[in-house]
């Protein structure tokens, strides 16, 4: 028997209705040409505003172009009776002639001119003046020694020079014993006086020197100062492109110093006692009086300085500033210039050196103040009406060899959007074509040329800028 669920629920009868008029309209796609043509305009949207940033940004990128095809002013091989020279221009660090340039040599009293400059960034610093006394110590005290043998001064233990007559002692009559009491008081008392020498060395990026003290004597010759671990021989050593380096970075940071070997005399007073005031005849004193008359000199070139110093092992040396009589100055180093009791040979060879290379070298001055060719207008977005004119900041030499043909040419500045618009500030620096070479520690900067805006230029804000940056013009 078939029983039925009572709680099951009756199926109902349903209906459904579609509305005559509906307000949802069927989604029908668009022509496939309409399409296309939709697609493409955006594509050429898109392209055409990358095509003129991209453009925009190609044109007022920084350009500055190479010109020209590098003319000949490397260094020639000298040809002078010493074991090493070196000859450089003053002012770039050109290297114009060379002998032997990186051979490392007994440098003597040359080594002063490491404490010289040690002093002088003392006085710059302010940790010192140069009225400042400094007592002369026990070691320090070289007056008992024979002159003949060791250059010094007539002053003794407990007396006081002034920071300034001591450096003039050093740097005019290479006294041993000024140049040993001034690397005293300026090294750091943890320190010994090799270790100061070796530390200001390394401070302005000499490669290949060693030593010992600060007067520059054979250590077996140092007395109180000998350097116990070493052998007697031993001396401060260096190659003539240290040494040239050296006198560089005087010369550029010091001018002054070149005023030193136009003194004839050395005054000091002890103790600051006027009354007991003595006097020294210079090594250009000496030079004047003695050698100046005997040297064979057709250019008629002015010796200016630097530094002597000789030993027995590395004969007769000096590191020598030289000036032409066009006013062009010349850093030289000469080292084995006859027996080291010579005096006249290492002056004779330095004339030599320098007339060699003013004989095979023609030089390009680029004076202060002019446009060069091929930076006329320059386009920098930055600057009101898009444009500016750059011209040289500074003068600059440079030495090609004689048998180079034509001018020396320099980079050109198309566009270089610079926010320094004064006609004070250096906006960039052009290098000329030139196959040459520098010291190592010579900047791109003092190589090249560096340019300025001929006047004040009016600098825009960032909606000027950006508006200058979408032209595209010259």
């Amino acid at each position: 028997m078939h029983l039925k669920n009572p709680f099951k629920r009756k199926a109902t009868f349903q209906m459904t209705f579609r509305p005559a008029y509906t307000s949802v309209k069927e989604k029908k796609k668009r022509p496939l040409f309409l399409r296309i043509m939709i697609w493409t305009l955006l594509a050429i949207l898109v392209l055409g505003t990358s095509g003129f940033f991209g453009l925009a940004f190609y044109a007022n990128r920084d350009q500055i172009q190479a010109s020209g095809k590098p003319l000949d002013g490397s260094a020639m091989t000298l040809s002078v009776k010493a074991r090493s020279a070196l000859v450089i221009d003053a002012n770039t660090g050109q290297v114009l002639g060379q002998k032997n340039p990186d051979q490392q040599i007994g440098i003597a009293s040359q080594s002063k001119m490491l404490t010289a400059y040690a002093i002088l960034q003392g006085i710059d610093n302010g940790d010192y003046q140069w009225t400042t006394p400094v007592t002369i110590s026990k070691s320090s005290d070289w007056s008992e020694k024979d002159t003949a043998m060791y250059a010094h001064l007539d002053i003794h233990a407990g007396q006081t020079l002034t920071i300034k007559e001591l450096f003039t002692a050093m740097f005019t009559t290479s006294a041993n014993d000024a140049s040993l009491a001034l690397a005293d008081f300026a090294k750091k008392k943890s320190e010994t006086q090799q270790e100061f020498l070796e530390r200001w060395s390394k401070k302005l990026g000499l490669k290949d020197t060693v030593w010992y003290n600060a007067a520059g004597q054979v250590n077996d010759d140092a007395f109180d100062y000998q350097v116990k671990s070493a052998k007697k021989t031993a001396e401060n050593k260096a190659t003539p492109t240290d040494l040239a380096m050296l006198a560089y970075q005087i010369i550029k940071d010091y001018p002054d110093v070149k005023g030193y070997y136009e003194k004839r005399g050395l005054v000091y007073s002890p103790n600051g006692d006027e009354t007991a005031t003595k006097i020294k005849l210079t090594e250009g004193g000496k030079f004047d009086q003695e050698i100046k008359g005997q040297l064979n000199n057709p250019k008629n070139l002015t010796i200016e300085g630097l530094k002597t110093g000789s030993t027995p092992k590395s004969g007769g040396g000096l590191t020598g500033l030289v000036k032409d009589q066009d006013g062009h100055e010349f850093i030289t180093v000469v080292s084995g210039a006859g027996k080291y009791t010579d005096s006249k040979e290492r002056y004779q060879v330095t004339l030599d050196a320098v007339n060699q290379v003013l004989d095979n070298y023609r030089n390009q001055t680029v004076e202060a103040g002019q446009s060069l060719a091929g930076q006329k207008v320059t386009k920098n977005a930055w600057a009101k009406g898009g444009q500016v004119q750059l011209i040289t900041k500074e003068k600059r030499t440079y030495w090609l060899k004689k048998s180079a043909k034509g001018s020396v040419t320099f980079a050109k500045v198309k566009r270089y959007n610079s926010q320094s618009l004064s006609d004070d500030d250096v906006v960039v620096s052009v290098a000329p074509n030139l196959k040459s070479s520098y010291l190592s520690g010579v900047s791109s900067s003092e190589k090249n040329v560096p340019l300025t805006n001929k006047e004040m230029v009016e600098q825009l804000d960032d909606n000027g800028f950006r508006k200058n940056w979408l032209q595209f013009y010259q």
